[in-house]
Parts: structure tokens; C-alpha cells; sequence
């Protein structure tokens, strides 16, 4: 139905305009949002509280080791602290922009 003052041309663009404000992106990017807040976050989250508490017990150990004079477990304690480390960067993601951003 057309507006007795604005005519037909001004309620052709009314729903134009409408039509422009409809967000497609977020429409079109659902699906990765979605895959990426249900599935990889929480693995990842999972991931970085499994290898934080193996990073707490190895160091736990060390410090146990180190006490008896051993320094058997520097190495695989620091192992453990580079994949943390890994993991918290998003696989060295981060790293690798900090180190182009200082070029």
C-alpha cells in the first residue's frame, strides 16, 4: 500500500533501504563462528589446562629433584613449557606477527 503524501517511489525506497540494513555477514559467517565456539575453543581451552597442570606437576618434580641434586627433569620440564607455550600462541600464530610487526 502506497503513502497518500510520499507516493509510490518513496515507499520503493523505504524497503530498499530496509533491505540494504538485512546483515549478511555475520549470516554467511554463522557456520565458522559457530564451529569455531563450539569445537576448536574448547579443545583448545582443554588443551592449554591439561598441559598447565602437567607444567605444575613437572615443575613440582624438578623442584623435588633438584633437592635430591638430580637435574634429570630441566629438560623435559622446559619441553612441557615450550608446548604451553605453543599452545597459548595458537601454534606460534602470535609470535610470528609480533616478530613481522619488529621487522
Amino acid at each position: 500500500m502506497l503513502h497518500p503524501v510520499y507516493g509510490a517511489r518513496v515507499a520503493s525506497q523505504a524497503t530498499m533501504t530496509s533491505m540494504s540494513l538485512l546483515p549478511i555477514a555475520p549470516i554467511i559467517f554463522l557456520p565458522f563462528i559457530l564451529v569455531f565456539f563450539v569445537i576448536i575453543f574448547p579443545i583448545w581451552g582443554a588443551a592449554l589446562g591439561v598441559l598447565g597442570l602437567t607444567l605444575l606437576v613437572m615443575r613440582g618434580l624438578r623442584w623435588l629433584a633438584h633437592l635430591a641434586g638430580v637435574t634429570a627433569l630441566d629438560a623435559p620440564t622446559e619441553g612441557v613449557r615450550r608446548a604451553l607455550r605453543w599452545v597459548l600462541t595458537f601454534g606460534g600464530f602470535t609470535d610470528r606477527a609480533a616478530a613481522s610487526r619488529e621487522r
